[in-house]
Formats: structure tokens, C-alpha cells, sequence
């Protein structure tokens, strides 16, 4: 079953930084606010001809038509205006949200809305049997630099009780 979400900045800089972008097509079908798509597509081809590697990659997908444009009537206040509206959204429609920044998630979770995290999400492609136990460690591993510990500590956590449970540790 495909379920809906709501595209936060921080989900898909990171998430494509790792390299799992391309996973989340299989379980969602991914909308974004202008106001995302305006962060995450940072630099001016007026100004200058550099595009960031997560910034094709969202051209690419937005072009093929994997990502989907929608706002929200009413955006929040709090955070950024990404953040907000990404929030907003996912409130409004009873969707999830992609987010990977911890305070704006918590803010979220507290107001009802089902949150996916970047190590959320590595944990459920080894949950739903998508990748290896090696392979979910090493993207656990590698967003120690920019995710927040506590996130990454209840990944390890919930992935090394599921290999337990397999046998596989």
C-alpha cells in the first residue's frame, strides 16, 4: 500500500545525501510545498549554473513526476517556512511527514501527525526486508554528522532487536 507524505527539507537533503531517495517511491507517493522545493533548490540558475546534487535529484524526480506539488491551507508558524508548511500538510491531510530535524518532529508527533525520520526509514527498508543488517549500520553510521543521536540511538535500537528476532544477531 502507497501512502501519502509530506516532503520536509531536511528528509530529503539527508536521505539523498545517503543515497535511499529512491526506496521511498515504493511506499509513498511524495508531495512537497513550494516553500520545500524552494529550500531545497537553493541556488539561483540566474545567478549561477551550480545545482547541489540533492537539488537534481529533486528536478529529476519532480520532472518524471514522482514528486507531487501540494500546500497547505493554513501553515504553521513555528520553524522555518519549509518546516511549517511540511508540518502543515501532513496535519492537514492526515498524511505522514518526512523530517529529519528532531524539535520540528517532536512538534509534529505531539500534534498527531506519523513521522518518518531518516534512520525511521532505514529501519523500515530492513524491517520490510530491503536491505541488509550491514547495510541499515552503515546508514545509521553515516548520519551520526548531521541526525540528531537520540534519532539514531532508537534506530540502532529497533533495527537491533529486529536481527535479534530474525536470528541475525
Amino acid at each position: 500500500m502507497i501512502l501519502n507524505a509530506s516532503l520536509d527539507t531536511s528528509f530529503w537533503n539527508i536521505a539523498a545525501q545517503i543515497g535511499v531517495v529512491p526506496y521511498l517511491f515504493a511506499f509513498f507517493r511524495v508531495h512537497y510545498c513550494q516553500a520545500v522545493e524552494a529550500e531545497i533548490i537553493t541556488t539561483n540558475p540566474d545567478e549561477t549554473p551550480l545545482v547541489y546534487p540533492q537539488a537534481m535529484l529533486f528536478q529529476i524526480m519532480r520532472e518524471d513526476g514522482r514528486l507531487h506539488q501540494a500546500e497547505p491551507e493554513q501553515p504553521l508558524t513555528q520553524f522555518g517556512i519549509g518546516e511549517a508548511n511540511a508540518i502543515a500538510l501532513a496535519r492537514e491531510r492526515e498524511w505522514v511527514l518526512l523530517i529529519n530535524d528532531y524539535r520540528p518532529l517532536q512538534l509534529a508527533q505531539s500534534l498527531g501527525v506519523h513521522c518518518f525520520s531518516v534512520p525511521d526509514f532505514c529501519v523500515f527498508l530492513y524491517a520490510e526486508q530491503k536491505i541488509t543488517y550491514r547495510a541499515v549500520n552503515g546508514y545509521l553510521q553515516r548520519l551520526t554528522p548531521t541526525t540528531s543521536p537520540k534519532l539514531i540511538r532508537l534506530a540502532k535500537q529497533v533495527t537491533d532487536q529486529i536481527a535479534h528476532d530474525r536470528g541475525e544477531k
